[in-house]
């Protein structure tokens, strides 16, 4: 969970400056770069400060969950709050295989349509073309094109899907898909592929257009209605960006520009790395030699720890009495035997509400132990539990 919360704001600064300030006058290929390396650098920086992080809590001390400790519905309560969170990871889960079985789908159609017609095989890409293909697209190797296309403006748009073949652009086109199931929630996900999927046409605009460019605009404007073989493909006619694709089309740019572009996001790069990793380099350096730690564990895991809390600790009838809430962290340690031992209180709320949460975390069964390269150990664990009236 903490690495898509990252990986999502990570993906929402870097679109941020690439509309801010990246986009604005430089070379389309450029913008490419920059789009692809933005999301290469979301997914992989978070993962890596995640790591990063894990390592150091597991060398000191194991934070576990707060358990919520109300006066009349304890069980009820973090019941209800276990519920919650397997209802929203089922519905997270659910949306993805949905999106990745609609993905499916959509290659099945394209594979379907490729099975049922005549391919030309031509050097590094195959043509198909037949009458129920309404609008000309391009998937991987694939290109195809309708029947009914007059000698120039077939020439023209075969050279702007044969341009996309030769980029490779279906790969960036399936890696912001992928990208979007994971952030399916996250509007920026599909920002990034839909410029992504922009600058292509404007890459391969330019090169089809080269030397007939007033015909190549009539082109875009008569595909402009028409529909595409499949949203997966890369296809000719993208109709919420004709206005852009034209402006673009007539527009010069330099690679000046792109120098003086980099120089400034780059230093937002380097910002982030530092800020998603750097806060744990100083706790990193002071526990290297506690590296390979696995954290002991509650029998039947998580839930049943919080099980085990919820029925037993009883809230003091001289705090309710008082009015008194607040939260306990109770610190004690796993032994490599197992029991727990050393509990005490690390921050208090009140003297009864830390001496009952002590009194159970004491009498709490045997834990299964951690281990260190292969050999138990104890290990510490810190255990936040909040008292709170009804």
């Amino acid at each position: 969970m903490l690495y898509l919360i990252k990986l999502n704001i990570t993906l929402i600064a870097c679109y941020l400056l690439y509309k801010g300030v990246f986009q604005h006058g430089t070379t389309l290929q450029a913008r490419r770069v920059f789009l692809l390396f933005s999301l290469v650098f979301s997914l992989i920086i978070p993962f890596a400060a995640t790591i990063h992080f894990s390592d150091n809590i597991a060398a000191v001390a194991t934070v576990l969950s707060t358990v919520n400790i109300q006066s009349n519905t304890l069980v009820e309560n973090v019941s209800a709050t276990g519920n919650y969170s397997q209802y929203i990871t089922g519905a997270y889960i659910g949306i993805v295989i949905f999106m990745f079985l609609s993905a499916v789908f959509k290659v099945w159609s394209l594979f379907r349509i490729i099975r049922q017609s005549a391919v030309e095989k031509n050097g590094q890409y195959k043509l198909i073309s037949n009458s129920t293909i309404s609008a000309p697209a391009s998937f991987f190797n694939y290109i195809f094109m309708p029947e009914n296309l007059d000698a120039k403006s077939y020439s023209l748009i075969l050279i702007h899907e044969r341009l996309h073949v030769k980029q490779w652009h279906s790969v960036d086109v399936l890696f912001t898909e992928i990208l979007k199931w994971v952030c399916w929630f996250n509007p920026v996900a599909y920002l990034f592929q839909k410029e992504i999927r922009f600058v292509h046409e404007c890459i391969a605009d330019k090169a089809a257009g080269e030397t007939q460019q007033v015909t190549y605009q009539q082109l875009l404007v008569q595909f402009h209605l028409s529909a595409s073989v499949n949203t997966l493909t890369n296809h000719f006619n993208q109709t919420t960006n004709l206005k852009r694709r034209i402006t673009m089309f007539n527009q010069q740019f330099s690679i000046t520009n792109n120098a003086i572009k980099l120089a400034l996001v780059l230093p937002f790069f380097v910002c982030i790395g530092i800020l998603q990793s750097g806060a744990q380099t100083s706790e990193k350096s002071k526990t290297t030699t506690e590296e390979g730690i696995t954290n002991p564990e509650f029998p039947g895991g998580i839930n049943e720890l919080m099980s085990y809390l919820a029925s037993n600790i009883v809230y003091p009838e001289a705090a309710k009495t008082a009015n008194i809430q607040g939260t306990s962290i109770i610190e004690f340690t796993v032994a490599k035997n197992g029991k727990v031992k050393d509990v005490h209180v690390k921050k208090s709320a009140n003297p009864e509400l830390d001496a009952e949460a002590v009194r159970v975390v004491s009498s709490m069964p045997n834990w299964i132990p951690g281990e260190k390269e292969g050999k138990k150990t104890d290990v510490v664990q810190i255990l936040p539990i909040r008292f709170a009236l009804n």
